[in-house]
């Protein structure tokens, strides 16, 4: 689960979020925080080898961005994006994004969470490669859309079509797309308890535990569903080197390589992944990120200087 220059805020669906107080107009502004631009690689593996490597295949960013509140505590916005260029990764074309907007501390926690990304059902080497490029004229997408308080989880997921040429510079179009297809279907049901606590969507639950010292667990929900999120923090000092000489982190400045493990409470496949965060930084937006997308690929996304 885990999409990106910031882009601007839609109001995504008039439904019960809206009514509960929170909204996506309440999101700080671009200069309320930062952001950083990635450049993406892919890597086909075989038995988890790396056997042959994309650079530059396409691009993402994130944004965090965050504004005190009247009264105490803190409104926060997370974003992630990821997208491929289809003239660098032989005409495969893949948008994925998600953002959120939470109430991150003092009284009446509230989430809204949206998100979507194009359709890849291709599950091993074979079937990625037949989806290269595609003669299709229409290209599937899921969107989805969420609401979390102190004592609710709201969850819509939807799917739609749009055409397959479009890129991430069609996102407000695909957008519109989403809007409507959402406006049009039913909520999802709840899968498993709340319990007592408010629970976090993923971006802002992520965010929470890159924060704090040590290895961390903890508990967040997408899609009506409940997650466990373990991770585990090592200094890297290879690392550090690296970013110190990119000039994306200061000359003093230590890096941390985070182990991420993602499990469904109610069942499925673990899904790993890691990132590279600036330790002690006030807003650790990942200097770089590896995601085990399938069996055969993983996708790297190295900040830009």
């Amino acid at each position: 689960m885990l999409t990106g220059a910031a882009f601007s805020v839609f109001i995504d669906r008039g439904s019960a979020a809206e009514s509960a107080g929170l909204t996506w107009e309440a999101a700080p502004p671009p200069d309320a925080g930062s952001g950083r631009e990635y450049r993406a690689t892919a890597q086909i593996l075989i038995l988890s080898v790396p056997l042959v490597r994309w650079p530059n295949v396409g691009g993402g960013s994130s944004v965090w961005r965050e504004t005190a509140m009247p009264g105490g505590g803190v409104l926060r916005y997370l974003e992630f994006t990821g997208f491929s260029n289809p003239e660098h990764a032989a005409g495969l074309n893949r948008l994925g994004f998600i953002r959120e907007i939470s109430r991150a501390a003092g009284s009446d926690p509230e989430s809204l969470y949206f998100g979507l990304m194009t359709a890849s059902p291709e599950e091993t080497a074979e079937e990625a490669r037949r989806a290269l490029n595609s003669k299709a004229k229409q290209a599937a997408y899921t969107a989805i859309d969420g609401r979390l308080t102190g004592g609710s989880v709201e969850t819509v997921v939807a799917h739609f079509e749009a055409p397959a040429n479009w890129s991430v510079a069609n996102r407000k179009d695909l957008v519109q797309l989403a809007r409507t297809a959402l406006m049009m279907t039913t909520p999802r049901p709840l899968e498993g308890d709340p319990g007592g606590a408010a629970v976090r969507p993923f971006l802002e639950t992520l965010a929470t535990s890159l924060r704090q010292p040590g290895n961390t667990e903890t508990r967040f929900a997408y899609g009506g569903r409940f997650y466990r999120l373990t991770l585990e923090k090592t200094p890297d000092p290879k690392a550090s080197a690296s970013f110190r000489e990119r000039g994306l982190v200061s000359a003093r400045s230590e890096v941390l390589r985070v182990s991420g493990k993602l499990r469904r409470e109610q069942g499925g496949k673990e899904t790993t992944f890691r990132l590279w965060v600036e330790q002690g930084a006030a807003r650790p937006l990942p200097l770089r990120i590896e995601y085990q997308a399938k069996s055969y690929l993983r996708l790297i996304f190295e900040a830009e200087a």
